[in-house]
């Protein structure tokens, strides 16, 4: 009974048949399928919200920070109020003798402006941070970076305002015999002119950035986001001219509100969702991964790998406890997490540690856990000499706390005889994480 969204045909919804009979419209009550959608699409969004926080809590993680947490937590953001609007414009839920029944401000202002032109406008901003740095070299802040985004925003204000002054019957107005918005056909027009433009910008800047360096690039993720954003949009503004009542449309409202939302998650999690996991799982080691992908690249000095997470992870290797792990000779990560030799100077090149494992100073590499014993201590090996003092093998495992640390396991000089030293260091190898 009543004006409620409800598994059985309500009232309202026998009232709605009987009226659009009599308007010889086709119409398909609200009833179990916009429920079963709604509450779908709402868990959805409810774990899009949980991997936000996760993301906010850990944006100082390197391999987080460096794809704009700030940013990408407002893009989920703008998503859920596009789900609102939809929820009003697209028929989903009945809107006599609600707030929702006032079509401007949820189907303009929330859906369209908020929703998915600042969805938009954010990706783009994101995308052409990237461009900024690695196509123009310039920083990635600064009234060059924001000034495209503000003004487009204040397009959009101005936009809203114009909406809001103009009459229903030029923009979107409320049909009170079958309870649902209504977009003009012109108005429309210039809404979708805003969503098309936003996303070919970034379809153009993402083709510019493609080849950048490894450790940042995203061509495959953006194409797959693109490709998707692209083909939602080409459905869903041919259906708005094709059908223009397709809120009426039990199977068209439910495809057309779908469809929208996988692509808001495809773009996000395609981004988002392979660095989340890792810095879940396998934290340790993905940066240690992460900042030798920035070191081949180059980009080590440019940009400050020393700060945030990075310090601390990496000057977590080289605690008290296990400081044994790492002699003062060879203690190439400082604790601000940048590459440097014992007397501080500029980080160890490949060469460099290279011709490193060759002398005669025993060298433990942190990120893979793999020690490298000296000259000294190899030939020792092969001569059987017990006299010479022993530092302990490495291999990895894990504390009480669950953590992936280096663990000692006892030296014997037996095992590491030169007939066997090949085939145990194959067996102590760690297990690939990825």
């Amino acid at each position: 009974m009543g004006n409620i969204l409800s598994f059985s045909l309500t009232e309202s919804e026998q009232r709605r048949i009987r009226v659009a009979e009599i308007m010889n419209i086709h119409l398909d009550p609200r009833g179990k399928e916009d429920i079963i959608m709604i509450i779908i699409i709402s868990i959805i969004y409810a774990i899009d919200l949980a991997a936000v926080g996760f993301l906010l809590w850990n944006r100082k993680y390197p391999p987080l920070k460096c794809k704009s947490p700030a940013l990408m937590a407002c893009v989920v953001l703008s998503a859920v109020l596009l789900f609102v609007g939809d929820l009003q414009t697209n028929g989903h839920v009945p809107l006599e003798f609600t707030a929702l029944h006032n079509c401007k401000p949820f189907g303009v202002w929330v859906r369209i402006l908020l929703g998915v032109c600042m969805l938009s406008a954010l990706i783009a901003l994101r995308v052409y941070g990237l461009y900024r740095i690695f196509c123009r070299n310039q920083p990635f802040r600064g009234w060059g970076l924001y000034l495209p985004f503000l003004s487009y925003c204040a397009c959009l204000a101005v936009y809203g305002i114009v909406s809001q002054i103009v009459s229903p019957r030029r923009t979107i107005y409320y049909m009170e015999p079958v309870d649902i918005c209504y977009y003009t056909a012109g108005y429309k027009a210039s809404l979708f002119a805003m969503v098309w433009a936003a996303w070919f910008i970034v379809a153009f800047l993402s083709w510019k950035i493609r080849n950048i360096k490894s450790a940042f690039n995203e061509s495959r993720e953006s194409f797959i986001a693109c490709v998707t954003v692209f083909a939602v949009l080409a459905f869903t503004t041919i259906m708005h001219y094709t059908s223009p009542e397709f809120a009426l449309n039990a199977k068209l409202r439910i495809l057309t509100t779908s469809f929208d939302h996988l692509a808001t998650n495809v773009f996000w999690w395609s981004i988002m969702g392979m660095p989340l996991f890792k810095c879940l799982m396998y934290k340790q080691q993905y940066l240690g991964l992460w900042l030798d992908k920035l070191r081949e690249d180059g980009l080590q000095r440019k940009y400050d790998i020393s700060s945030g997470g990075a310090s601390k992870h990496l000057a977590s290797l080289n605690t008290p406890q296990n400081h044994y792990l790492m002699p003062p000779e060879l203690n190439y990560f400082n604790t601000e997490g940048v590459y440097q030799d014992a007397n501080g100077q500029p980080r160890l090149e490949q060469s460099q540690k290279a011709q490193l494992l060759d002398s005669s100073i025993p060298f433990f590499d942190p990120v893979f856990g793999v020690y490298k014993p000296s000259a000294n201590e190899r030939q020792a090996n092969v001569v059987g000499d017990n006299s010479l003092e022993m530092p302990p093998a490495i291999s990895y495992g894990y504390n009480d706390s669950s953590n992936l640390i280096p663990t000692p396991k006892p030296f014997d000089t037996h095992r590491h005889s030169k007939g066997k030293r090949k085939s145990m260091a194959k067996a102590e190898k760690p297990n690939a994480f990825w």
